[in-house]
């Protein structure tokens, strides 16, 4: 997304989550990283809060304006982190790019200027590392130092070293504020009692995931700790999951985009009865909003190509976990990684789009008395009457919400 139309975007929806899948570290000459890639966030609308002595995030004053298209706070959780689960990477383009121009070269020269920018700059202050890591440190190296080399492609700069695949949801700024409670909650656990990573129950997947479920996005998972036993509780929940059409605890990056996408595209937003049927829509609808609407959009943003980067070479797309014919995601995957819809990737055909589906929601719109010939038996019919009051009023409120946008977009963007 060019600067003009990332500025466009925050002008419209300044509060959003964005979850990212990224690809495989690998540096040139050396073993590539995890298996799994990794998975983060940037936030719009959240600020780090620099007295807290370690990260943690506030909300964005009111009337505070988020449009530059810098604005915004990348979220990573690392394996190595011992007293805090995430850090906090402030900007946009220190967060993606870490200040690398597309077409510059990434040089060593480069490179450890990013490394020294990051030590000088304190993002990560007030964080320790496992033991079994920072006892490789050199005797001469600032510890500070040596942690953002264990973190630079990984927690900032990621498109020095990976690929990332991203869906945007726009959320309201109560919504911004529960999330960040969530995130600050995890890091204010770990002072206390220590982070514990787990590849299958506790990653960074699991974090990303949670922070949606704070701001009511879908249910929760649960993350937990190392050992066969807690493997089995995952593997169990699949099943679970399955059977109840609800999700299960296991949580991998590449499934990390996908599932934003479909809550931001996918759930029944032009059908009451469809809705009412749809567990996650009933919950926010029931909170005054439903996740799919206008300005979920879905982004690629690359890793430094090959003729320009001199220290890394693209490792493998992140694991995606996929249940064939029962829970399918790996064409979904690919279908949006290679060739993705303009609707999802273009701001103002989204926009049209979403008018589209509410417009056909309208005139479609069927009587009470027919809809509640098509309850199920055990389906609640007082229930249903008061869904269905709820569905029009947002169908109709969003309506006029998606015109306003259609115009102001316009307008900014020329």
């Amino acid at each position: 997304m060019s600067t003009l139309s990332q500025g466009v975007y925050n002008s419209l929806f300044p509060y959003y989550v964005e979850i990212c899948a990224v690809t495989q570290f690998h540096q040139k000459g050396a073993k590539p990283g995890g298996w799994g890639g990794h998975a983060t966030l940037f936030v719009n609308g959240a600020e780090i809060d620099a007295g807290a002595g370690y990260p943690r995030l506030r909300l964005a004053e009111t009337g505070t304006d988020l449009s530059d298209p810098d604005s915004g706070t990348g979220i990573s959780v690392n394996k190595i982190f011992d007293n805090v689960t995430w850090v906090a990477i402030p900007g946009r383009d220190e967060f993606f790019r870490g200040g690398l121009a597309p077409d510059r070269t990434l040089d060593r020269a480069f490179y450890e200027r990013a490394v020294q920018t990051a030590t000088a700059a304190g993002w990560f202050a007030g964080i320790t590392i496992k033991d079994e890591v920072m006892r490789q440190r050199p005797a001469a190296m600032p510890a500070a130092e040596f942690i953002v080399r264990h973190s630079i492609g990984t927690d900032f700069a990621l498109n020095l070293a990976r690929t990332a695949y991203c869906a945007r949801l726009p959320i309201s700024r109560d919504r911004m504020g529960e999330v960040i409670a969530y995130l600050n909650s995890g890091n204010d656990s770990a002072r206390k009692s220590g982070y514990i990573w787990n590849i299958y129950t506790n990653n960074c997947s699991h974090v990303a995931h949670n922070a949606l479920a704070a701001a009511g996005v879908w249910d929760p998972k649960e993350a937990r700790g190392p050992g066969a036993i807690n493997v089995t509780k995952d593997v169990l929940s699949v099943a679970k999951g399955l059977a109840l059409g609800r999700m299960a605890d296991f949580s991998f990056p590449a499934n990390n985009f996908v599932r934003p996408y479909e809550a931001g595209n996918e759930r029944p937003i032009n059908d009451p009865l469809a809705a009412f049927r749809n567990h996650d829509v009933r919950r926010t609808l029931n909170d005054g909003w439903v996740s799919t609407g206008p300005g979920a959009l879905i982004a690629t943003y690359p890793m430094q190509g090959p003729s320009r980067n001199q220290i890394f070479t693209p490792g493998r797309d992140p694991f995606l976990f996929s249940v064939p014919v029962f829970w399918d995601k790996e064409e979904k995957f690919k279908r949006l990684t290679r060739h993705p819809p303009s609707i999802v990737t273009d701001l103002g055909a989204n926009l049209v789009h979403f008018r589209h589906r509410y417009a056909k929601a309208k005139a479609n719109r069927r009587t009470i008395d027919e809809e509640l010939g098509l309850l199920h038996g055990d389906e609640d019919e007082q229930e249903f009457r008061i869904f269905h009051g709820r569905f029009y009023e947002h169908v109709d409120l969003e309506l006029k919400n998606t015109d306003a946008r259609i115009r102001e977009y316009q307008a900014l963007a020329g």
